[in-house]
């Protein structure tokens, strides 16, 4: 088979083409743009586009689209985003080249490249036919910064069998988009469709997902669904390596601001590793180390048969077998510096801890924070890659896998495990060793600020939520110079491995948890009231206060604690009881800690608030909209069940964690 996309044939023939020296004859009159109806009919023939990376990606972009034979220009026009309908009479033209496809003889495959762009600028654009006036719907994309956050989606696995399923497919990629409003583009762990050379389901899948693709740029592996006769390569325009096999599939990669990603290929084979070819091997390990020596601070890789996942193809011998992915490529991760690894192929929901080049896992100190009302983890200066399959965002799941052949230590070599959250709906009818199709989709929405990477990972199940997204997942990692940091050394005896570690450990690198003589932090105990509130004074850098304490029990208050009482008493943080007292050595309860902390956000406080909580009420009067408010800004959560456990006492490690999180909330 002929690759149609030769570059220099390519462009040779559309050079010929732009001068005018060959006269392709027309099935069309001439007059046909002129006729209403014919335009009609020409502009829906203009289908299947999508936006890709290609070349310096502050610059530049690459554009893919399909027409019938009788469209043979291949031209995209781009346009600065205005607050109206695009203006396309002065707008920037890039001339392309079209090829007949190779699994669809009927229609002409198009491929073009805008260059010369402005950075971190959203264009308007449309592709078509310039010589007949005719032309796509209109899109948008972003070029990127030359620096700063950004943030992305990553999805996998919409192979449908079916045009519903393409439509369910379609539906994840929208819903994605909507819930992660500021993502710059999507990335596609592969498998995109269920039988690459049918292009009847390119039809369904991108058909059906065309007006999201309008609006986004695509960042797609090849899935070992489209593994032959060049069915990815032709609906993506890839700025592939010179000479490097195409019919696979593709492989490359772009800088994105701080960030180098690499893009490869899992359809090819070799006699030293399964999956992939010596010459894509070496490509990846010069591209990586290349990209740490011009400064990228993050290394992303996106794979469709990675090395570490759960469920059926874990134990596969492509996988597992001596020269499989997990032993012969997954030990480059760690060796090339890679930080994190976006997956595709076993359909299941899965995180690893870092993994070293040896395989093993690591335990990095954890720093933690408060998202979404929820607590995240980030992972401070990990040693080894981290692996995310991100289950799928079409229809077909599988079950965990729960063969003797991976044992109980391969497992420990992850974060989140579990089974398949579709497997509480049975098994499929017409595949039983798999869950229910169609009823779970997901998509991770993935955000790079700086030294800081923070992923949300979030569900779709069509019997819940009304088939909205929630999270079910969320981790980070944090790379900070240890070089030259002066943070004082942790040595609390109690709290290794305990679930609050990174908190408690936090509040002593910010100098407000000490801990107790003995070099204990007793972090199960009741944290009294004095404690708290000296906690929390030294975490918000108080102002000194002259004021002297008045309560009735004041000779009972610590004098460590006083000073800090003092200043919590002037900012109207806390107050005693009714009569009189403070009673510093009594414990909290989470309806006071939650108060204390609202007062100490500064945050406005909705007198006529509700709560939703199973036991709202228990809730005392005072407290409710204290707790309401806290809800509303992350600051505390229900204790499970949906309860809210007014009463329930709190322990030091508790305590560690909510101001952790109120630092979070002010900040």
């Amino acid at each position: 088979m002929i690759n149609m996309f030769k570059k220099g044939t390519a462009f040779i023939l559309s050079f010929i083409l732009v001068l005018g020296l060959v006269i392709i004859p027309s099935a069309l009159p001439v007059n046909a743009e002129s006729t209403e109806q014919a335009d009609q009919v020409l502009n829906q023939d203009i289908s299947k586009v999508t936006t890709t990376f290609y070349g310096d990606t502050t610059s530049s972009k690459g554009f893919t689209w399909y027409t019938s034979k009788q469209l043979t220009d291949s031209t995209v026009q781009v346009t600065k985003k205005s607050g109206g309908k695009p203006d396309f009479n002065n707008a920037l033209t890039f001339t392309g080249a079209s090829s007949i496809s190779t699994n669809s003889p009927e229609e002409l495959v198009h491929k073009a490249e805008a260059s010369g762009l402005e950075a971190n600028t959203i264009y308007s654009y449309r592709v078509g036919d310039k010589t007949r006036g005719v032309w796509s719907k209109e899109g948008t994309f972003q070029t990127a910064p030359d620096s700063g956050s950004f943030t992305f989606i990553d999805i996998a696995d919409t192979q449908a069998k079916t045009e519903e399923e393409a439509i369910l497919s379609s539906e994840t990629l929208e819903k994605a988009l909507q819930t992660v409003t500021d993502a710059q583009f999507v990335v596609h762990n592969g498998d995109i469709v269920d039988t690459g050379t049918t292009e009847d389901q390119w039809n369904w899948l991108l058909g059906h997902s065309q007006d999201s693709l309008l609006h986004t740029t695509i960042v797609p592996s090849a899935g070992n669904h489209e593994d032959e006769n060049f069915a990815f390569y032709e609906h993506f325009h890839i700025n592939e390596p010179t000479g490097s096999a195409t019919e696979t599939g593709a492989y490359y990669s772009f800088d994105y601001s701080n960030a180098h990603f690499i893009v490869l290929n899992s359809n090819e084979d070799s006699e030293k590793y399964a999956n992939f070819s010596e010459d894509q091997v070496e490509w990846l390990k010069k591209d990586a180390a290349a990209a740490k020596k011009a400064g990228a601070k993050w290394i992303i890789v996106n794979i469709h048969k990675g090395p570490y996942t759960t469920s059926n193809h874990a134990t596969d011998d492509d996988i597992l077998g001596a020269n499989g992915v997990r032993n012969q490529i997954a030990p480059l991760m760690a060796e090339l510096n890679i930080d994190f690894v976006m997956q595709g192929h076993d359909h299941i929901y899965a995180r690893t801890k870092p993994i070293t080049s040896e395989g093993k896992a690591t335990s990095p100190e954890k720093i933690t924070e408060t998202l979404n009302g929820e607590t995240i983890e980030y992972s401070l200066n990990p040693d080894g890659s981290i692996y995310v399959i991100p289950a799928t965002a079409g229809p077909k799941v599988y079950y965990k896998n729960k063969s003797e052949e991976l044992g109980d230590s391969y497992y420990r070599l992850f974060e989140k495990a579990e089974e398949h959250h579709a497997a509480i709906y049975g098994p499929d009818p017409d595949k039983n060793d798999r869950p229910k199709r169609s009823q779970v989709q997901n998509f991770v929405g993935i955000t790079i600020d700086g030294d800081k990477f923070t992923a949300v990972t979030y569900e779709i199940d069509q019997n819940k939520n009304e088939a909205k997204p929630f999270i079910v997942d969320q981790f980070g990692i944090i790379k900070k110079d240890t070089a030259t940091s002066t943070d004082p050394v942790v040595s609390l005896k109690d709290i290794s491995g305990h679930w609050a570690e990174s908190a408690i450990h936090s509040g002593v690198t910010a100098g407000y948890i000490t801990g107790y003589t003995d070099q204990t932090f007793k972090p199960n105990a009741y944290i009294s009231r004095a404690e708290f509130i000296t906690m929390l004074g030294r975490a918000l850098q108080m102002k000194e206060t002259t004021s002297s304490l008045t309560f009735t029990d004041s000779k009972e208050i610590p004098s460590w604690a006083s000073s800090y009482l003092s200043q919590a008493v002037e900012a109207e943080i806390v107050s005693g009881y009714g009569d009189g007292t403070f009673r510093a050595g009594n414990s909290l309860n989470r309806s006071e800690i939650t108060t204390w902390m609202v007062r100490a956000a500064g945050l406005t406080v909705t007198n006529n608030a509700s709560l939703s909580f199973t036991d709202k009420d228990s809730v005392p009067a005072w407290a409710v909209p204290y707790v309401a408010t806290g809800v509303k800004a992350g600051l505390v959560s229900g204790v499970g069940h949906n309860r809210f456990a007014p009463e329930q006492l709190t322990t030091r490690a508790e305590a560690a964690v909510f101001i952790a999180k109120l630092l979070t909330v002010k900040n």
